[in-house]
């Protein structure tokens, strides 16, 4: 059996754990950073008896570990309480904006996983040659700028100047996909509508891209070094000698073990892409998380960033246990203990 029971329980503990470190880091955190949320809620007018009774009604005049015990109480309970700046059920807000997120990050990950094997690939394979040094200098440039200063480049190149694809939204607003999945692309696809697929394609063009270039460079190396590694074993040179098809070997035989670094680097950066495509929503005004976010702090919407921060914690948790799972996939000798 390639996962184990006691394996299970190991990382369901350390899930536990890791989830509760991250409420109580970020529950101090946001209450200890400057600014008053209550004094955003009430008008200019408002009396000191008006701002203590708000105080009082919200819980924040309560010391701070029975404010935690009474949020994570709610938490366990699924309640991630009200947003004070939209007055509407914290995980309600936070659900409805979350597709948005995985979708571009999901996308981003395919472009880079795509690309970065294949050139990962061709480097091992061509090793030295003319086609390595120019994939090499392609992946040193994607790696050269940070994402959000890529997608400002995006934007005057294919926005401002040439026109070719949109900067903002993940739709036009001529059209209108029913939500079954909450992935427009998926949606769009399912209810037969092309041409609002080919819309949201567009629209997710230019941030995908932005947010895949760095990750396409670290794959790229990570890749073309493990197979380098692979290639040089014994069983592969055996494979030779016994005649087998080069494409068999190289895709099949080495690209298969080659991989497994690959994925860890991929679940890893999963959760980079996740705290990237924040900065990235907000320059292409992309309605996911990252927008929220930026909403939730500049009015010190505790409730509201505290659902933010759970909602990606419990994502990167559940990101590295799967991470772990694809191990036996790719390669079931692989026993996880």
């Amino acid at each position: 059996m390639p996962v184990s029971s006691t394996y299970l329980l190991r990382r369901l503990l350390y899930m536990i754990i890791s989830i509760i470190g991250v409420s109580v880091f970020g529950f101090i955190l946001f209450r200890i950073v400057p600014g008053d949320p209550v004094l955003m809620m009430v008008s200019p007018t408002a009396s000191l008896e008006d701002i203590e009774a708000l105080r009082h009604q919200l819980g924040f005049d309560r010391p701070l570990y029975i404010q935690y015990v009474n949020w994570f109480r709610d938490f366990l309970s699924g309640s991630f309480g009200t947003s004070i700046r939209y007055n509407t059920d914290v995980l309600e807000l936070v659900t409805s904006r979350l597709p948005a997120t995985l979708e571009l990050v999901i996308v981003s990950i395919l472009v880079a996983f795509v690309i970065g094997v294949l050139i990962g690939v061709i480097s091992a394979v061509k090793s030295g040659s003319w086609a390595d040094r120019i994939l090499t200098g392609f992946s040193f440039l994607g790696f050269s700028l940070p994402h959000f200063l890529w997608g400002i480049v995006f934007i005057v190149i294919f926005g401002a100047i040439a026109h070719l694809l949109p900067v903002s939204g993940r739709i036009d607003i001529d059209f209108e996909v029913t939500p079954i999945t909450g992935f427009i692309l998926i949606d769009s696809l399912v209810s037969g509508n092309l041409a609002a697929f080919k819309s949201a394609l567009a629209h997710i063009a230019l941030p995908a891209i932005s947010l895949a270039l760095s990750l396409i460079a670290i794959l790229h190396r990570t890749l073309k070094s493990s197979m380098l590694d692979v290639l040089g074993e014994d069983y592969i040179f055996t494979d030779r000698m016994k005649g087998l098809p080069e494409r068999k070997i190289i895709f099949e035989r080495a690209l298969r073990n080659a991989l497994i670094p690959t994925i860890t680097i991929l679940g890893v950066q999963f959760t980079f892409l996740m705290g990237g495509s924040i900065i990235i929503e907000y320059i292409f005004g992309w309605p996911g998380m990252g927008t929220l976010l930026f909403t939730a702090v500049q009015y010190k919407d505790l409730p509201l960033l505290q659902g933010i921060v759970m909602v990606y914690a419990l994502i990167v948790v559940l990101t590295n246990f799967l991470v772990d799972l694809t191990y036996t996939i790719i390669n079931p000798k692989i026993e996880l203990r």
